[in-house]
């Protein structure tokens, strides 16, 4: 008890509490990866002998000599195990260590949209190629709806903790969605198809509306029979009909509800406990703060530069300002910012709702792990305060979609090297000018510019 009590009124308790959480995390990021591996393994299946032959042939030939070089460099060379690989990505990562260790909660908000990730993990038991017209068979130890129940509390806990959470509100309701759907037509005997009219060759059926959502709406499907070749975009109001549809699919799905209310509720809840306590500044600075917050120091962003330019405007507007009152702060806000830089600032979402759009309604019903990163990733690159606290964020996500990125192809050896080399840049500008006093102000800029074409380009 005397050892509970002085580590609760200890000033590092909030250390020992933050990286009791990133152990936490990295143990579920470890145990979801074994889980991947052990259903990979199983649902591998021996190729048929119809499928190709002659193809299959030749690869044969070359696997085997591929396979004779590897082993004799695996004799060579010793390999780590699984177990070390997994734990390398999070608990030896030193970047996640040093936040956690330094008493920032990014461990804990991090720890929110894992647990969601392994409530959402149990619906995928088996992977299907995204060419594949098979339908994936979803087989939960919980019932959909109460899964959906779970989730949606989870993660209005995370919004409430961190507001970035809330951009996966769409993936998972898409995911649920599409669960239910997929569940309800498996159990049906005979599918039901409502041929409506065809209009330019095209067939509006309920099939292959389900076909075009399985297959994130970009895969090259065809069917010579309906002359589909994939999705229409050159055809607006086929392209409203399937966004009428994800609406019904979003909206009209009672798991997808549950989870968008539940969600709500348990948000609104907290913020309201927290209003009650502690007054409106709890609102403020849990969240109004996050829609007006511009700090330029350590940011990675490439619009650190302006707000630091319109914070010395501001700094020396006020030392010129004779007025006080309410002069003084509007002389102040029209010196500060203008329309126009106001105008710029919102351009950066146009791509991140065309990334979180696409995202949400194309990868995560397939992949949900995969599409929380790119949703995660994006996010990052394009916001206006990105510090080193934000990489936790995706970090945590890609373990779990690791064996989906081809690390060996040239194009993403080129693209790693090219975002370590910008890395590299922007800590050595910002070392000279934070340590050692230079005035590299706009070296530092270029160096975060490199950043973020470095991270557009992965």
């Amino acid at each position: 008890f005397s050892f509970q009590s002085s580590l609760l009124s200890t000033k590092y308790f909030g250390k020992f509490l933050f990286c009791i959480a990133d152990a936490i995390c990295g143990y579920i990021i470890a145990l979801l990866r074994r889980r991947q591996r052990a259903s990979s393994s199983s649902d591998t299946q021996q190729p048929s002998q119809t499928q190709q032959p002659l193809q299959k042939q030749q690869q044969k030939s070359k696997q085997k000599q591929q396979n004779r070089i590897l082993k004799k460099i695996q004799e060579l060379i010793p390999t780590p195990s699984a177990k070390l690989v997994d734990a390398l990505w999070w608990l030896y990562n030193p970047l996640p260590i040093n936040i956690c260790t330094r008493g920032s909660a990014e461990s804990l908000v991090v720890l929110l949209p894992v647990l969601i990730t392994v409530a959402l993990v149990n619906m995928y038991q088996k992977k299907i190629p995204l060419s594949s017209s098979q339908t994936p068979c979803f087989q939960g130890t919980l019932p959909i709806r109460l899964r959906a129940c779970l989730t949606g509390i989870l993660h209005g806990i995370a919004i409430h903790a961190k507001l970035y959470p809330v951009i996966y509100t769409v993936s998972i309701m898409a995911a649920f969605a599409r669960q239910e759907q997929q569940r309800i037509l498996t159990t049906r005997k005979s599918h039901i198809t409502s041929q409506r009219a065809r209009e330019g060759g095209w067939l509006h059926n309920l099939s292959d509306y389900l076909r075009i959502m399985e297959n994130c709406f970009c895969c090259a499907l065809s069917s010579e029979k309906n002359g589909m070749t994939g999705f229409p975009w050159k055809h607006p109001l086929r392209i409203l009909t399937l966004a009428a549809l994800w609406v019904e699919r979003l909206f009209f799905t009672l798991s997808s509800v549950l989870f968008l209310i539940l969600s709500l509720g348990t948000m609104a809840f907290l913020t309201y406990l927290s209003v009650h306590f502690y007054g409106r500044v709890a609102l403020d600075e849990g969240l109004l703060y996050h829609f007006q917050r511009v700090d330029h120091r350590h940011n990675y962003s490439i619009y650190w530069y302006w707000i630091y330019l319109a914070r010395g405007r501001a700094s020396e507007a006020l030392n010129r300002m004779t007025l006080i009152g309410t002069g003084a702060s509007e002389g102040l806000a029209k010196t500060t910012f203008s329309p126009q830089m106001g105008f710029l600032g919102h351009i950066p979402l146009i791509p991140q709702i065309i990334i979180l759009g696409f995202t949400s309604l194309g990868i995560a019903p397939y992949d949900m792990t995969l599409a929380l990163f790119c949703q995660t990733f994006a996010f990052v690159a394009f916001n206006k305060v990105t510090t080193a606290q934000y990489f936790t964020w995706y970090l945590c996500l890609l373990p779990l979609c690791a064996d989906r990125i081809q690390w060996r192809s040239k194009r993403m050896i080129l693209s790693l090297t090219f975002l370590f080399v910008s890395i590299a840049t922007w800590l050595l500008s910002a070392f000279t000018l934070e340590m050692l006093g230079w005035t590299s102000h706009r070296q530092v800029w270029l160096a975060s510019v490199l950043f973020f074409i470095a991270n557009v380009n992965l």
